[in-house]
């Protein structure tokens, strides 16, 4: 697998992501709540009721009527059917305008942190294919160094043999071998545990098999630090994401101040009230009412005068809160272009010094062979190469490692 097609299985199941992705569908609800206003509300009703209703008995005067009148005085249970429709329209508010411009910023706010978590994400897994490709190359140079080893201690067998070299020569390149094969055994156990890692970014089973299909290389990279800051304060999700979050505080000040400001509505309402259902639709029965509602709260105790406190000094801490971030991608980037300049470096060394050391075990070992080096210098130039392909390998890492961090601060993709 290539680093784009670990990069796509974890971007396609990782659980962050997929819970900002219902997190923006929330938010997606969240605006269709907030236009709502803007829209009439239209209900149906209907009842239908079955009463009965003595009252007029009750009258405190009915015992000045005639006697002959009362008998004929009877309650007389009554049924009622009602049905109408009602409209409520806001015809204009302070308040309505703000809200939905809030709740669009929040929208947008969510898809600049859905945008952060995958890139998130992608860093995350680029990382661990890159632990992958450096753990494989170590164990590389683990089982050269076993195999150096093993030419060494069969040429000091052959040479104990022909009575040029001791039995001490013997036993020290066996110790050798040993210790190379531990090493050997060290570096497969890393890299079993670097390929978990990347199984587990792509929430596959830590133990399934897993080949990478490219290798760590050099890759240049000449934009400036200057180029770099100034990219990253424009592109960085998380930036974009707190500028939004000022937009918001802001419209949520309005929010607050149009409690104190009036707000028209338009109320209406048009059905029928009948006893027999067969009057339904009969004009004569029709009831209905119109109205405009105006409310001017003119005082209440500053509640609203709190509230807008509250929402201005929430804006003055969210400008706080992106001038911190602004500060803190500076620091990120300037620590991810130094770490990538001092990786280029050592790298650049670490070449030279392995084409030396190799050149340095060919002719100690060939020196050796003709008893002009002792078994010594040849563990010496072998242990100089493992140490120079080593510091090699942790260049090229800390390299692609830096270069990929660096894009994320810059707010780029990783590969």
């Amino acid at each position: 697998m290539t680093r784009a097609d670990v990069v796509a299985a974890a971007l396609g199941i990782n659980p962050a992501i997929l819970r900002n992705a219902e997190d923006l569908q929330i938010l997606e609800g969240v605006v269709l709540e907030a236009r709502a206003d803007a829209f009439p509300e239209v209900d149906v009703n209907a009842f239908a009721n079955r009463y009965q209703d003595p009252s007029f008995l009750n009258s405190p005067n009915i015992d000045q009527l005639p006697p002959e009148f009362t008998d004929f005085l009877k309650p007389l249970a009554t049924s009622i059917y009602d049905a109408s429709a009602t409209v409520r329209q806001t015809l204009y508010s302070f308040r309505l305008g703000a809200a939905v411009r809030a709740a669009k910023l929040a929208r947008t706010r969510g898809q600049e942190d859905l945008q952060r978590v995958r890139q998130a994400v992608a860093l995350e897994a680029v990382l661990a294919y890159n632990a992958v490709l450096a753990a494989r190359d170590e164990l590389r140079v683990a089982e050269e160094t076993v195999t150096y080893r093993q030419q060494q201690l069969d040429i000091a067998r052959t040479r104990r043999a022909a009575g040029v070299a001791t039995e001490l020569d013997v036993l020290r390149s066996e110790v050798a071998i040993e210790n190379a094969k531990v090493n050997v055994v060290r570096a497969q156990g890393a890299l079993e545990l670097s390929r978990a890692n990347v199984n587990a970014v792509m929430l596959r089973p830590i133990d399934a098999p897993f080949e990478p299909a490219e290798s760590l290389a050099f890759e240049a990279f000449d934009t400036p630090l200057d180029e770099v800051i100034r990219i990253a304060l424009a592109e960085r999700p998380e930036v974009r994401s707190v500028a939004l979050t000022e937009r918001i505080d802001q419209e949520l000040v309005t929010i607050a101040k149009a409690d104190k400001k009036p707000s028209f509505d338009f109320n209406g309402a048009y059905g029928w009230s009948v006893r027999e259902p067969e009057n339904f639709f009969d004009s004569r029965y029709s009831k209905w009412a119109f109205g405009v509602n105006v409310r001017w709260p003119l005082f209440d105790g500053f509640r609203t005068d709190g509230r807008v406190m509250q929402a201005e000094a929430k804006g003055r801490q969210t400008t706080q809160d992106r001038l911190a971030l602004e500060n803190r991608i500076r620091v990120e980037a300037k620590d991810a272009y130094e770490r990538l300049v001092t990786a280029a470096r050592v790298l650049t060394a670490a070449d030279l010094n392995v084409t030396q050391a190799r050149k340095a075990v060919e002719l100690t070992q060939a020196n050796f062979k003709y008893g002009a080096a002792t078994i010594v210098d040849v563990a010496d130039a072998q242990t100089a190469l493992l140490v120079a392909e080593l510091t090699r390998t942790q260049a090229l890492w800390t390299h692609a490692n830096a270069r990929a961090t660096l894009r994320y601060v810059m707010g780029r993709t990783v590969i």
